[in-house]
């Protein structure tokens, strides 16, 4: 499948092809009386990512480029050239005034320009060893570090970077100079060729620009991009990507920040990681916006709310599934009906969001997070509960990480999640001849790996009393059954039209389902450069049952392409049933998941 691409330069001849006529002049013109006069103004010349976490700031301090991976200023020296422009045609006059960026901001100042006509053409020409400067710390990609080059010593030959911007200097003062200034320009001039005034000119181009990258709302003038809490530098970021590029990311990294990632992980962990998350997830919004424009999608309108759409991938499974919400597309499913609410934990008082689902003949409600109770001393703890806990419950996602246990939830055997004691759980070894020896629980020295086992825990569960058995649970709450967790997904499919196994990646979408699964990852932060890259990731969640001999639940990805819904042959939910190897294993009562109570 073929990807449109587009650049700078394309465009730039399209739209100077569109407001010329064939000698290469102006057309009808349309503007203001010239208007003689002194003005002064600053600017900043460079482009702004949000790939940094901390945007560089407007302030008058000199700054190091090198501290801000998302900033690519013109270099100190470069020639800055002020062209006037005739207030008629806004063509060049023939005036011009030079100046240079004297710092390594990219800053640059005239004080006193004594001109014809306030419209004028500011223009930079920058010279960089890289496509895009980036020896000036700027990467596209998440996982890049910091060339070390010695810029004095690389045979590389420079090739120059021209940025401008046109603006009418009765109304700026203050002038940001940037890839978007630049592709502004052509579509200025036609607007304006076409009679309109300099500043409905501006808003138009504008206007056609962040619409032609799928976004309708107003961001604010090209010319502030540098502006505090100006969003323009995602639209900059967007300027420069490939649409394949972008579309490769919605196969990995961007599923796995908008489902898997647990905001706890980032948030409240320091600003590099809270930063990098959300200008992360706020980058994915703008891209999709871009990818469902491009794929023909219409605009996402609040007529459409909950309205979903695809976009089409090169291979049919890779498609992404998008949603509209709140007037963009986003990454996810529709909405079906559920009504989100709380519990508090009266033995150590911690709350749990909830969810509840009807489904006609039976109404579930599940808590929406892992469970996180350790508590083995409060004496209003159940002693057995206390005794079974101590020494058998984890945080979970422990093996992979250090992580908090607040984020992922406790991770209980099997024994201890159930409240059986050791001593309740009788396994035995079965000999060639029948003989059976019995052991009085898992402690047992003998040689397990050479024998057959089975095992059983007493009258703990029986089939009358699955649906009732709380264990770890809160009063009032229960440990799952298999057929609990079936009867949630068959009926969540059905409301998705797809299956039951097809169905899983819903539960990821806080959104849709309000079950909120929460995968597995492992980011790394560079700090001298303040920089956050993403290690490894997964969907994979393991759960307790009830059900005996089920034991343990599991949802999983088994790859990180193709995140959606319909896609049975890459999710699985697998149960664990007695007949196989390590079922008969006796460490079976000590194998470990997390768990998720539904209330009785």
């Amino acid at each position: 499948m073929n990807f449109n691409k587009i650049t700078l330069a394309a465009l730039m001849a399209l739209l100077y092809a569109a407001c010329t006529d064939e000698n290469g002049s102006l057309g009808a013109m349309g503007g203001a009386e010239q208007d003689q006069g002194m003005y002064a103004f600053v600017g900043q010349i460079g482009n702004i990512y949000p790939k940094l976490m901390k945007v560089a700031d407007s302030a008058n301090s000199e700054i190091n480029p090198s501290e801000y991976e998302g900033s690519v200023f013109a270099a100190k020296g470069a020639k800055v050239t002020v062209y006037e422009l005739d207030s008629l045609t806004l063509e060049k006059t023939g005036r011009s005034f030079a100046g240079a960026v004297d710092n390594d901001s990219g800053r640059f100042a005239f004080e006193s320009l004594a001109l014809n006509s306030p419209y004028v053409l500011i223009e930079t020409l920058d010279s960089c060893y890289t496509e895009g400067c980036r020896e000036r710390g700027v990467f596209y990609e998440n996982n890049s570090t910091l060339l070390e080059s010695a810029m004095d010593t690389v045979d590389v030959p420079f090739y120059l970077q021209v940025q401008q911007a046109v603006v009418n200097l009765r109304n700026v003062k203050k002038v940001s100079v940037s890839t978007l200034t630049t592709l502004k320009i052509p579509l200025l001039q036609k607007y304006f060729a076409e009679g309109r005034s300099f500043a409905e000119a501006s808003d138009l181009a504008e206007r056609e620009i962040l619409e032609n990258f799928g976004i309708y709302e107003n961001l604010g003038s090209f010319e502030n991009l540098m502006g505090e809490n100006s969003e323009l530098a995602f639209v900059n970021e967007l300027v420069r990507m490939d649409l394949l590029d972008v579309y490769r990311d919605f196969l990995t990294t961007s599923p796995m920040i908008v489902y898997a990632i647990p905001p706890k992980l980032f948030v409240g962990q320091g600003e590099t990681r809270e930063q990098y998350y959300l200008n992360s997830k706020k980058m994915i919004d703008y891209k999709i916006g871009y990818l469902a424009r491009s794929k023909g999608l219409d605009r996402c309108t609040d007529a459409r709310e909950n309205e979903t759409g695809v976009v089409k991938g090169p291979i049919d499974d890779d498609d992404i599934a998008v949603v509209c919400h709140s007037g963009k597309w986003t990454l996810g499913f529709k909405t079906i009906e559920h009504t989100m609410g709380s519990m508090t934990d009266a033995r150590d008082g911690k709350t749990y969001k909830t969810v509840t689902y009807n489904w006609g003949d039976v109404t579930q409600t599940w808590m929406a997070e892992n469970l996180d109770f350790v508590d083995t001393t409060s004496l209003s703890v159940d002693s057995s509960l206390r005794a079974n806990l101590s020494g058998n419950v984890y945080c979970y996602r422990e093996e992979f990480d250090d992580a908090n246990c607040s984020i992922y939830g406790r991770e209980y055997q099997w024994s201890a999640a159930m409240n059986i004691g050791a001593d309740d759980i009788k396994m035995y070894s079965v000999d060639s001849l029948g003989d059976t020896t019995y052991f009085a629980g898992p402690g047992s020295s003998e040689g397990y790996s050479e024998k057959s086992w089975t095992w059983n825990y007493t009258d703990y569960i029986t089939p009358s009393n699955h649906n009732a058995y709380q264990g770890v649970c809160p009063d009032g709450w229960r440990i799952p059954t298999f057929e609990d967790w079936k009867t949630m997904l068959q009926n969540m499919g059905a409301q998705y039209g797809v299956e039951q196994n097809e169905v899983l990646p819903a539960l990821y979408d806080a959104t849709a389902t309000g079950f909120d699964l929460k995968g597995w990852v492992k980011a790394s932060i560079a700090d001298d450069f303040r920089f956050v890259y993403l290690e490894t990731f997964m969907y994979t969640n393991e759960f307790i049952l009830t059900d005996v001999p089920l034991y343990k639940l599991e949802v999983f990805n088994w790859r990180p392409y193709g995140f959606g819904l319909g896609l049975s042959d890459k999710h699985g939910f697998v149960k664990r049933v007695e007949g196989g190897e390590y079922d008969f294993s006796p460490y079976a009562p000590k194998t470990s998941a997390a768990v998720r109570c539904i209330k009785n």
